[in-house]
C-alpha cells in the first residue's frame, strides 16, 4: 500500500510539473520562451535542410519531432496581451487576435506539414522528401507572413 501511494504521489507531481511547464506563465514568460522557440525552430530548420540533402533520414526525423511537438504547444505561448509592443521584443500580429481562427489553422497546418514531414523522411523517398520538405517551408512563411510583425 506505501509503495503504490509513492507511485500515485510520483505521478501526480509529474503530471503537475508537465503542466504546468508551459501551461501557466505569465504574459512575459510567454513571450520570451516563444521567442526562444522560434529561434530554435529556425536553427532546426536550417540543420534540417543539410540533413535532408546529405541523406541522413534518422538525425532529421529527431529534428522534425521538435517541430511537430512545437505546434502542439504553440498555441499556449500565445495569450491575450503578448502581441508586439515596443518594449516586448515580441513580433507577434494583432492579427492573431483578430483572427484567432485563421491563426489556429496556420498552427494546424504546420502541425499536419511536420507530420508529414516525418512520414516522408521515414518513408526515405527522397523526392517524397524534398517535396514536402518545401511544403513544410512554405506552411512556415505563409503563418509568419500573415501573423508576424
Amino acid at each position: 500500500m506505501n509503495r503504490f501511494f509513492g507511485i500515485l504521489m510520483f505521478a501526480l507531481t509529474t503530471v503537475l510539473l508537465a503542466s504546468t511547464s508551459i501551461g501557466s506563465v505569465s504574459v512575459e514568460e510567454a513571450i520570451q520562451k516563444r521567442i526562444a522557440m522560434f529561434k530554435s525552430s529556425g536553427e532546426n530548420i536550417k540543420k534540417l535542410n543539410k540533413l535532408i540533402r546529405a541523406g541522413d533520414v534518422s538525425r532529421a526525423i529527431q529534428l522534425v519531432n521538435f517541430h511537430v511537438t512545437w505546434s502542439e504547444d504553440m498555441p499556449l505561448l500565445f495569450p491575450l496581451g503578448s502581441q508586439a509592443s515596443t518594449s516586448n521584443g515580441s513580433d507577434a500580429s494583432s492579427d492573431i487576435w483578430d483572427n484567432p481562427t485563421g491563426f489556429k489553422n496556420a498552427i494546424k497546418q504546420y502541425n499536419l506539414t511536420s507530420a508529414s514531414l516525418r512520414e516522408s523522411l521515414r518513408s526515405a523517398d527522397s523526392a517524397s522528401i524534398n517535396e514536402t520538405f518545401k511544403s513544410f517551408v512554405g506552411t512556415c512563411k505563409s503563418c509568419h507572413k500573415q501573423f508576424r510583425n
